[in-house]
């Protein structure tokens, strides 16, 4: 077969090419612009639907809100419990007055209207609506689109519960045309409303002018074709029909409503222009392509070549392509710089995907693949995992750039010891040793690689913790391998010496943590009843009287039981979710001590909060604001903070604090004589109160020793003026003994045993007067 130039084929395809070029490009020109075109009308009607929504959206959160405040109203409540319709009438006027609603009305769990301020809407008559009511009752609220006397209103039905419904009010705002003229200005599109009733209009509201009504109705824009941008004399109108409301007879309608005919003209003009220009440029085109094709054909062909032999890996070209056309010659001299970076990059990131560039050690892929083929390959091997505890305060203390001198450093050491290594990540490392090691052989390597660091003037000593598997008794794949060696750090780094080897048992653990974590999110997300708070009070040896109580949490989950307290905080403090689990205690407690306050029961109550809830800057002004919407006061709450979370960050523990004290909140250390006790710290605490920890109290009758360090500590806070309290006073011998030293309060199961808020309020009320020091 004969063959032609580049030039030649240009030629002799332009010619026919051409025409169908043209035309193509006429064609997808009309088909885009009028696709186009239909998109405009689409997204301005969907923009204006969206905006319909969230108005109307906007409004029901308002009615909700209004609603709300009327059915929370203790007052409202009483009134119709007790069926005082003069009083229900007057909150319903004043209230409707107040938000500016146009319905205000109470209605019976029956669907009776009780009393109503529209004279649509007659008291002693039923609902209009009973499907709503049925809703509402089921649902605890309902909101719709209602026709009441010729006038349409969007209302809102809410149970009034106390605690149980016991009656259902409506409010509602009327739909007018100021309401429809203000959704146009805003979504710039023709608004009608239309109301059907067994399909015949009750209501009817529009935008649209007399003439517009006229126009002919096309319905969405798929149904708009290409022959519909062709400029008419007949004017469209796209309408997009919203459904609102619709019950067994009743069905009420959105229309929205856009002009097509200036978009459709313009795009017709714009049609007309794109297809002159289109026509212009592929003539043109053709004719720069037979030009340049026969000059490039040559060394394009070269370098497709040579860049289809880079490709494939091979580098090995010295020269590219030698042309007199500058470009040409800078694209071959690109070609052959090219291939150099590739090859040279290609290495890199070869070495970048299987080692940290920080340490030069092999990474967690690449030692993953060395584990894989050990494991294939049946060889026994032992794994032992590296963590640098607590390395982020490294960081924060010495600066990033001594803390990666600390890994470079690490990451040497383990290469001495032989074998082979890699860095995880941060400051976690695996190592593979040549033999496996004897717990005396590690805890000597443990040794070597805790030695202290000499980096830029300063001496950082860093703390491991270590974990050790042996495959492939302990793992039988890498993924199993890496998880296990991390449950089995996070084990380590709990013990004493930081050295554990892997037991089946740690794999229960952590599964155990995982359901706890799980679990624990979504009752906190639920506010679910498997949470609760008790109550256990507080002794004043004073007075012999109960001013105090302690809230303390309590969780029985449907599916891992009952799961106490110092496993779930634990776990909550490590998992990031201690403030949520703060912030429902608060929450729970503040409610809690309104209903004691509201019950005559006048105790503070006390909340244990840790470290990381003290340093939480937005904590304090929350429960400022919580117990002012309670109607209490600071005296009213109390914190215990943990002595050993005191030494986490003490400045900024002390400061924290100090502000709880400002706010006239009373603070308590918990647990004292457990933790880091020191007189310094009892002397610069803003606290008010210090309490002894059970440890010490359980066995105070008959353990001379406890008795010494609790006589001890009293005499010591009290010369700090500071109160003391006791907590597990199991027996009256102890209370008494505590009581004799002058302890302030005591608490423990010899006074109550931790019970519902309810159980509580009838303790109190039963042991009022109880003389508990002379029983």
């Amino acid at each position: 077969m004969k063959s032609y130039s580049l030039n030649q084929h240009v030629f002799r395809l332009a010619a026919g090419l051409v025409l169908l070029s043209t035309l193509a490009i006429l064609l997808s020109v009309w088909s885009s612009t009028t696709e186009h075109a239909k998109r405009e009308l689409a997204e301005s009607l969907e923009v204006a639907r969206y905006v319909v929504a969230e108005v109307f959206s906007n409004r029901e959160e308002q009615l909700f809100t209004n609603a709300r405040v009327l059915t929370d109203d203790f007052g409202f409540k009483s009134a119709v419990a007790s069926q005082d319709n003069a009083t229900i009438t007057s909150t319903l006027e004043n209230h409707g007055n107040r938000v500016g609603a146009d319905v205000m009305a109470l209605l019976s769990l029956s669907g009776s209207i009780t009393s109503s301020t529209s004279k649509g809407l007659q008291s002693g008559q039923q609902f209009p609506h009973p499907q709503l009511v049925q809703n509402a009752l089921q649902q605890g609220g309902q909101n719709a689109f209602i026709v009441v006397n010729n006038e349409l209103y969007q209302v809102l039905l809410l149970l009034v519960e106390a605690p149980n419904p016991i009656a259902i009010a409506a409010i509602g705002f009327k739909i007018d045309e100021p309401v429809l003229a203000r959704l146009k200005s805003i979504t710039l599109s023709d608004v009608a409303i239309v109301a059907e009733k067994q399909d015949s209009i009750i209501f009817k509201q529009s935008t649209l002018s007399d003439a517009q009504e006229n126009y002919k109705r096309v319905n969405g824009v798929d149904e708009l074709s290409w022959l519909s941008f062709i400029p008419s004399n007949q004017a469209q109108l796209i309408t997009q029909y919203i459904p609102l409301f619709s019950d067994s007879d009743t069905k009420i309608t959105l229309e929205l409503s856009e002009s097509a005919q200036t978009l459709l003209t313009e795009f017709a003009k714009l049609q007309k222009q794109i297809s002159i220009i289109a026509a212009l440029l592929l003539a043109i085109s053709l004719i720069i392509a037979a030009l340049f094709a026969k000059r490039i054909s040559r060394p394009l062909r070269r370098l497709s070549t040579i860049s289809q032999e880079i490709a494939a890996g091979m580098y090995n070209h010295k020269t590219f392509v030698t042309s007199h056309t500058t470009e040409i010659a800078a694209l071959s001299d690109s070609f052959q710089s090219m291939q150099s970076n590739i090859q040279m990059r290609e290495k890199q990131i070869q070495f970048q995907a299987r080692h940290d560039l920080l340490t030069g050690l092999v990474n967690r892929y690449h030692i993953s693949d060395v584990i894989e083929k050990k494991l294939s390959n049946k060889e026994s091997f032992s794994v032992i995992g590296i963590n640098i505890l607590r390395f982020r305060n490294v960081n924060d203390v010495f600066g990033y750039s001594n803390g990666d001198f600390c890994l470079h450093t690490l990451s040497g050491r383990l290469e001495k010891l032989g074998g082979e290594a890699a860095r995880l990540s941060g400051g976690e490392f695996l190592w593979m040793p040549k033999s496996r090691l004897s717990g005396n052989d590690l805890a000597s390597i443990q040794t070597e690689l805790e030695a202290p660091i000499y980096a830029e003037n300063v001496v950082i000593t860093l703390k491991l913790s270590f974990g050790q598997l042996h495959c492939p008794e302990d793992a039988d794949d890498s993924s199993t391998l890496l998880k296990r060696l991390a449950i089995t750090l996070d084990h380590a780094r709990h013990l004493p010496e930081h050295r554990v080897r892997y037991s089946p048992d740690f794999d229960a653990e952590y599964t155990r943590r995982i359901s706890i974590i799980t679990e624990l999110k979504q009752a906190l997300h639920r506010d679910s009843p498997e949470l609760s708070l008790v109550y256990q009070p507080k002794l004043c040896l004073d007075s012999s009287s109960i001013s105090h109580a302690e809230a303390l949490m309590r969780w029985t989950s449907k599916t891992l039981g009952f799961v106490g307290p110092d496993e779930f905080i634990s776990v909550a403090e490590q998992a990031g979710l201690i403030g949520a689990v703060t912030d429902w205690v608060i929450k729970r407690a503040i409610n809690d001590t309104k209903t004691l306050v509201d019950n005559n029961v006048d105790v503070c109550v006390a909340i244990n909060l840790s470290a990381k809830d003290i340093l939480n800057k937005s904590l304090l002004p929350q429960i400022k604001s919580r117990i002012a919407e309670a109607g209490l006061s600071p005296t009213q709450l109390a914190f215990e903070i943990t002595e050993s979370d005191l030494v986490s960050d003490a400045q900024g523990v002390y400061s924290e604090l100090g502000l709880y004290r400002e706010a006239g909140f009373t603070l308590a250390i918990d647990d004292f004589g457990t933790g880091y006790s020191s007189l310094s710290y009892l002397k610069s605490l803003p606290v008010n109160e210090l309490k002894i920890d059970k440890s010490f109290v359980l066995n105070l009758d008959k353990n001379q020793s406890d008795q010494q360090i609790v006589k001890t500590i009293i005499d010591l806070a009290h010369n700090f003026d500071l109160k003391v309290i006791a907590e597990g006073v199991e027996t009256l011998p102890s209370l008494s003994l505590l009581n004799q030293w002058g302890c302030n309060y005591a608490q423990g199961y010899f006074i109550s045993r931790p019970v519902p808020v309810e159980q509580f309020m009838q303790w109190y009320k039963d042991n009022k007067n109880t003389d508990w020091i002379s029983q």
